[in-house]
C-alpha cells in the first residue's frame, strides 16, 4: 500500500526545439520528425499531493485551461492511479508561466512533472525509461520532458537520443498572443512535398564543439513559414529579436512562441520596451 505524504512541488520546464524537421506522413496519421530539443530554466510551478479522498482534482492559475480530462495533466495522473492500482486520489495545482498551445510543450511538461511526482508520493521507484515508456501514450513530447536533457528526437518525437545542446548563451521567448492550430499547420505542410530525411549531422558537431556561429544556420523549423501565413506576428517577432541584438531567432514548434538566442547578455530594459507584453522570459538552456 503506497503512503499518503504531504504534496510535493517541482519546476516544469519548457523546451525550444533548435531544429525541426517533420518528415512524411505515417500510416497512422502521425508525422514522422527529427527535431533537436532543448529545456530551458523556464517553466510552470506543479504541485501534487496524493489523498485519502478517491478523485483527481485540477486547480490552475489560468483559467482558460480545463481541469478535467482534457488536461493532459489530469490524464497522466489518471494513468498512473490505473496502471499501478494506486489507492486514494491527487490533488494537481498548475501554476502556469508557459503561454498556452504555444509551441514550448507546455501541456507535455506538466504532465511529466505529474507522472515524476507521483513516482515519488506513492514510492514507486520508477526509472526515467520506466516513466517515459508509459508518458508517450499521453503525448509524443512526454518523453523528452522526463529525461530534461537536449536530446535528437525521432519518430513521432518519442526516440531520443543524447546529444550537445546550447551552451553560454541566454535565451529570449516572445510570445504573440496569437493562437496557431497546430493541425491547420500540419494540414498544409501535407500539400507540399517534403523530404524523408534531414541531414542534422552539421548542427549536432557545431553544437558539440561549442561552435554556435556555425550551428546558427543549421537552425532551421519547417513550419515556420506555414505558421507565418496564419500568423504574419511571428515574423513580426523574429525580425525585432534580431534588431534586439538575437545572434539566431526562430519560431519553437509549431508556434506561435518564438525566441532569440544571445551570446552576450542581452538588455532586460531594453527587451521590456521593445515586446511588453509578449516578453515572456528571459532564460538560460538546461545542459
Amino acid at each position: 500500500m503506497q503512503p499518503f505524504e504531504n504534496q510535493r512541488t517541482m519546476t516544469a520546464h519548457a523546451k525550444i526545439n533548435l531544429c525541426l524537421h517533420v518528415l512524411d506522413k505515417r500510416s497512422d496519421g502521425y508525422h514522422n520528425i527529427i527535431s533537436l530539443m532543448q529545456m530551458v530554466d523556464f517553466g510552470d510551478e506543479v504541485t501534487v499531493r496524493h489523498t485519502k479522498e478517491a478523485g483527481i482534482q485540477i486547480e490552475t492559475s489560468n483559467a482558460d485551461l480545463p481541469t478535467d480530462s482534457a488536461n493532459i495533466a489530469y490524464r497522466a495522473a489518471a494513468l498512473m492511479q490505473e496502471t499501478y492500482q494506486l489507492s486514494g486520489g491527487f490533488f494537481i495545482r498548475l501554476k502556469k508561466k508557459i503561454p498556452v498551445a504555444a509551441g514550448l510543450a507546455g501541456g507535455s511538461t506538466n504532465a511529466a512533472a505529474v507522472m515524476q511526482l507521483i513516482n515519488e508520493l506513492c514510492g514507486l521507484s520508477l526509472s526515467v525509461s520506466e516513466l517515459a515508456a508509459l508518458g508517450v501514450k499521453l503525448g509524443a513530447d512526454v518523453p523528452f520532458c522526463l529525461y530534461k536533457k537536449p536530446a535528437l528526437a525521432e519518430g513521432i518525437g518519442e526516440r531520443l537520443t543524447p546529444v550537445s545542446g546550447l551552451k553560454n548563451c541566454r535565451i529570449v521567448l516572445v510570445n504573440p498572443g496569437v493562437y496557431v492550430s497546430t493541425a491547420t499547420i500540419y494540414r498544409e505542410l501535407d500539400c507540399e512535398k517534403r523530404p524523408i530525411s534531414a541531414d542534422v549531422q552539421p548542427l549536432l558537431a557545431a553544437l558539440s564543439a561549442g561552435d554556435l556561429s556555425a550551428a546558427f544556420p543549421e537552425m532551421t523549423n519547417n513550419m515556420q513559414a506555414a505558421a507565418q501565413r496564419h500568423c504574419p506576428e511571428i515574423a513580426d517577432l523574429i525580425e525585432k529579436l534580431y534588431a534586439a541584438g538575437a545572434d539566431h531567432a526562430m519560431m519553437s514548434g509549431s508556434g506561435a512562441t518564438c525566441f532569440g538566442i544571445f551570446t552576450t547578455e542581452p538588455d532586460a530594459r531594453r527587451l521590456q520596451g521593445i515586446f511588453g507584453k509578449q516578453l515572456v522570459a528571459v532564460t538560460k538552456p538546461i545542459i
